[in-house]
């Protein structure tokens, strides 16, 4: 399977890629900074494209051949610190995948992205009005973008909980169409964040929803 993955320089984007490559994946990492993504992974499978993201062409060409699109694009939080990565980004990867005949997006937002009852206290009260307030509205309109206006894309939207650099755990990772998992931990090893992220590609259980993920307590 060949693969573009975006946000590829990233923690969570570096296990995607390196997942990939794994699994005998063909890799197109499409990066701001080339360098940078060579530093880290080097692989027989593995293509660097330098991509400007404002621009849908730009991203046509190694886009073109692909089987599907993995996207990582993260952005920090902050109270006062706008945010409008998600919004600005997606409309243009997906004019460049209907360009270059790509239907499969696996894609990132968070638990609580958009409000639901019964979210942990911690999202609700905390973080929400705080330090990712910005952060996951923008991911919410995000979601609506591809709800409204890409029903020729098969998407996936997968909603983690915090995110932690520890290793994969042999817990199986729990799924909820809704904005968080009931009864779940509040964090995720990226490792197996990404590992679902592919799992994504190898089966039809997941296409066209947008779904929770997490761990047993």
């Amino acid at each position: 399977m060949k693969v573009a993955v975006l946000g590829a320089t990233g923690p969570t984007g570096l296990q995607v890629v390196h997942q990939a490559l794994a699994n005998g994946y063909e890799v197109r990492a499409l990066v701001r900074d080339p360098d940078k993504m060579a530093a880290q992974v080097q692989h027989e499978n593995l293509q660097i494209h330098k991509v400007d993201l404002s621009s849908p062409d730009d991203l046509v060409e190694p886009m073109s051949g692909v089987e599907a699109v993995l996207s990582s694009l993260g952005a920090r939080g902050g109270i006062w610190t706008p945010c409008s990565l998600y919004t600005d980004t997606m409309p243009h990867i997906v004019t460049a995948m209907r360009k270059a005949g790509v239907k499969r997006l696996v894609c990132i937002t968070s638990w609580g992205a958009k409000d639901e009852e019964g979210l942990p206290w911690v999202i609700s009260w905390f973080l929400k009005p705080t330090f990712l307030r910005n952060v996951l509205a923008n991911m919410g309109q995000m979601e609506d973008y591809l709800a409204e206006h890409c029903s020729d894309i098969n998407y996936t939207v997968v909603r983690p909980p915090g995110l932690t650099n520890k290793p994969s755990t042999e817990q199986e990772v729990q799924t909820r169409e809704g904005q968080y998992v009931t009864d779940a931990a509040n964090s995720i090893p990226r490792a197996q964040l990404a590992g679902f992220m592919l799992h994504c590609l190898t089966t039809n259980d997941y296409d066209n929803k947008m779904v929770a993920v997490g761990l047993a307590k």
